[in-house]
């Protein structure tokens, strides 16, 4: 066997041994999200991450939000197995949000009010269709991994959706609003 071939064999087996281990990371949140230890982000970033990803989708009457649904652990999982371009991005997008939050209120997001949030938020969103700055840049990578998620999780599918499973439906009654 030529030494390019058993490069190949390695490299693929390193992928594989990768892949297994993440694999087994997401279950470990899906099933048991409070025993998830950050693997990327500090103990801070990860407080900061729940907190922004709790205001994307916050808990309503309908079904618990992204806090209950830990989607911040997803997250750090999802960057702690991407490349460093990518944890670089993540980094600089939180120094953002932090700045953004002490230049409008003197203090981390955390520990500002709901109201000095949404503020902030609104930074983040406010050129959505075309991002430009570093804040609109970071709120979209944020926004797309928090609905992932979110939408992965058990919370998001059974809670949120009402996915019952695979069963057969013998009606569709389509849309049951009043208005339409």
């Amino acid at each position: 066997m030529d030494r390019r071939t058993v490069l190949k064999f390695v490299g693929a087996t390193v992928l594989q041994s990768r892949a297994e281990t993440a694999r087994s990371q997401l279950l470990q949140i899906s099933e048991n999200p409070a025993t998830y230890q950050l693997q990327f982000f500090d103990a801070d970033e990860g407080q900061l991450l729940d907190c922004l990803t709790e205001m994307i989708i916050p808990t309503d009457d309908h079904s618990p939000g992204a806090h209950e649904a830990k989607v911040h652990a997803f997250i750090d999982l999802i960057v702690y197995h991407s490349d460093q371009s990518t944890q670089q991005a993540w980094n600089a997008g939180l120094r953002a949000v932090q700045q953004e939050a002490v230049r409008l209120f003197g203090d981390s997001l955390v520990k500002c009010t709901s109201q000095q949030r949404e503020k902030v938020m609104s930074a983040m969103a406010a050129n959505e269709k075309e991002p430009t700055s570093e804040l609109e840049l970071f709120f979209e990578r944020l926004k797309s991994l928090t609905i992932d998620g979110y939408y992965t999780s058990a919370i998001g599918i059974h809670e949120d959706l009402q996915y019952q499973g695979n069963k057969p439906q013998m009606k569709f009654l389509g849309c049951t609003h009043d208005d339409h």
